[in-house]
């Protein structure tokens, strides 16, 4: 039963999507993967983490809608828990943005000289 629901959550994930090598069914684009799917157009981008031990991290993206959503997927019950949701819009209008060292305009200063 279990495997059964997490391949019927993965399959939905994915879409037309299928596992071992990249391929295009319809204008559905593949990764090597299968962790990875990405439609025509301003269809929905999805990729899949999986990490040993943790739950399935999904990540969907709306192009047209300027949206990411994440979720958890525990392996073990299916169960599908929303973490976060954020319309990019904003974020991709700012001009730059470093929490680390070098900030970019240390970088384009350092290049002027």
């Amino acid at each position: 039963m279990r495997r059964s629901l997490f391949g019927a959550l993965l399959g939905a994930s994915f879409g037309d999507c299928g596992r071992g090598w990249p391929r295009q069914l319809g204008t559905a684009v593949c990764s090597a993967d299968g962790f990875a799917c990405r439609s025509g157009g301003n269809e929905l981008i999805t990729n899949v983490t999986a990490t040993d031990g943790a739950a399935l991290t999904v990540t969907v993206i709306d192009p047209k809608q300027r949206v990411m959503a994440v979720y958890h997927v525990d392996r073990g019950t299916g169960e599908i828990t929303p973490k976060s949701v954020r319309n990019l819009t904003w974020d991709l209008q700012m001009i730059e943005f470093n929490s680390g060292s070098p900030l970019p305009q240390d970088i384009r200063n350092g290049l002027k000289r």
